[in-house]
């Protein structure tokens, strides 16, 4: 039981049983109370026009008021014990007059004490032991002599009348109960089939075929929900394409170092070696293992990033002091390199991580440097629109083509032209995540043989 209404087929069908026995009993009591009131109104009705009639047959005489029973006694006043009565009774209790249902000897209505202008009506026992609707008012006759006359009828018809319909409400309500039940449940179970073959579509998805997508049906509720599905699916494949790129790179690149060592130390144990060959196989490994270091760092610095594990440290930053920090840092490279580096535009300050920024912009300068032309040139120029401080960097180098652009941030990447210079192929992809969590952009443009223009887009706050 708990397992069927933990389900949403289960829940959908209590919520609505529970609705509909709410609305079926409340619709069955009200029904109910208006016939009743309908039925017992009738008979008040009937019973107040007797009375009326009565009234009107009273006339006062030497001795007192008199009823010409002529006109009164007569249909089911008639019949003794019929279940239609009347009597006028005076103010002490005596019977003035009564209708000839109640000629047996001890019957008699049950008499309402007291003086009653107004119409009173109530239920009471009859004399065979019936229910009875009594109606109980008093009248004044000319002479000033006050009567009141009680009319009843029985309730046993209209007691039946409600028993019926009582028993027709007990059999008829919760065969629709039962219906509407096994119709709603059917309906639920062909509606939600689209689902459950959503569902068990979806549970096939793995790593393995995450190419497959989810049929989105035109017009159906669950269009949407598979256009979400296939756009997180399309996602995932991307990732998972990025993470298999990411480690058969670091594999690659991990790979030549680590050979490089392994074989210098194969030849040089090989046989014995001199003094200077020991040092010079040495000077092999410490650049080989240096390179090994270098790389390892930059993968952790793609990883924290990525993973968020490093938190930014935001701060107040120059950007123009930020930038001369770089150029002095990178300028024994350019110098050794022939490149002259220039740097012009007035102080930007934004809000952020001033060491993160600091490795993110040595990255495009350092790329701008090491893959430009002998006597070439890198140009830096700070700039501040629309709350918005950019800085460009513009090299003479031996650019990029328009179909690579879209690349260069991918981890490893390196263009052709570009992988006899040497590098990691990481120092644009983890440019980018730095800037990218500073909810800023980079923008590149380049052309073969000209140069490359990177323009790095950061919010001043």
């Amino acid at each position: 039981m708990n397992l069927l209404f933990s389900s949403i087929k289960g829940r959908l069908l209590a919520l609505f049983l529970s609705a509909f026995f709410v609305v079926l009993t409340g619709l069955g009591f009200f029904l109910y109370n208006k016939l009743e009131g309908i039925v017992i109104g009738s008979i008040d009705n009937h019973l107040h026009s007797e009375v009326q009639l009565i009234a009107g047959l009273l006339e006062t005489e030497e001795e007192g008021p008199e009823l010409e029973l002529s006109e009164a006694a007569i249909g089911d006043y008639a019949t003794p014990l019929s279940g239609h009565y009347y009597q006028v009774v005076l103010p002490d209790g005596r019977v003035l007059a009564r209708s000839p249902s109640l000629s047996i000897p001890g019957k008699r209505l049950p008499h309402v004490r007291g003086i009653l202008l107004e119409p009173v009506y109530t239920t009471a026992t009859g004399p065979r032991g019936e229910p009875l609707r009594l109606l109980a008012q008093s009248f004044r006759l000319p002479d000033g002599e006050v009567v009141t006359i009680e009319a009843a009828e029985s309730l046993e018809e209209a007691y039946e009348l409600l028993r019926l319909f009582r028993n027709t409400l007990l059999v008829v309500f919760p065969a629709v109960f039962i219906i509407s039940g096994l119709g709603v449940l059917f309906i639920i179970v062909w509606s939600l089939r689209p689902l459950e073959r959503f569902s068990k579509k979806i549970g096939t998805i793995t790593e393995r075929n995450l190419n497959e997508r989810i049929e989105e049906t035109r017009g159906s509720e669950l269009s949407s929900l598979a256009k979400s599905f296939n756009t997180m699916l399309s996602r995932l494949e991307e990732s998972f394409e990025r993470q298999k790129r990411f480690f058969t790179d670091a594999s690659h690149e991990l790979r030549t170092p680590t050979a490089v060592i392994k074989s210098v130390c194969d030849v040089t144990l090989s046989r014995k070696r001199t003094a200077e060959e020991y040092e010079e196989a040495l000077e092999k490994i410490k650049q080989a293992t240096e390179r090994l270091s270098g790389l390892i760092g930059r993968l952790l610095e793609v990883s924290r990033l990525e993973g968020k594990l490093s938190s930014l440290k935001l701060e107040e930053v120059d950007l123009k002091d930020l930038t001369e920090d770089v150029v002095r840092l990178l300028d024994p490279a350019a110098a050794s390199s022939n490149i002259a580096i220039g740097l012009k535009g007035d102080g930007v300050k934004v809000h952020g991580d001033r060491e993160r920024l600091t490795e993110a912009i040595k990255n495009i300068v350092d790329n701008a440097i090491k893959y430009n032309r002998p006597g070439g040139r890198v140009d830096i120029e700070l700039e501040k629109k629309d709350g918005w401080a950019m800085i460009i960097l513009r090299d003479t180098g031996m650019g990029i083509p328009q179909d690579k652009l879209c690349r260069i941030f991918e981890r490893f990447y390196r263009v052709e032209e570009s992988r006899k210079i040497g590098g990691t192929g990481l120092g644009l992809s983890i440019a980018k995540s730095i800037i990218d969590a500073h909810r800023g952009r980079i923008e590149v443009e380049s052309e073969p043989g000209v140069g490359t223009t990177f323009r790095v887009v950061l919010p001043k706050r």
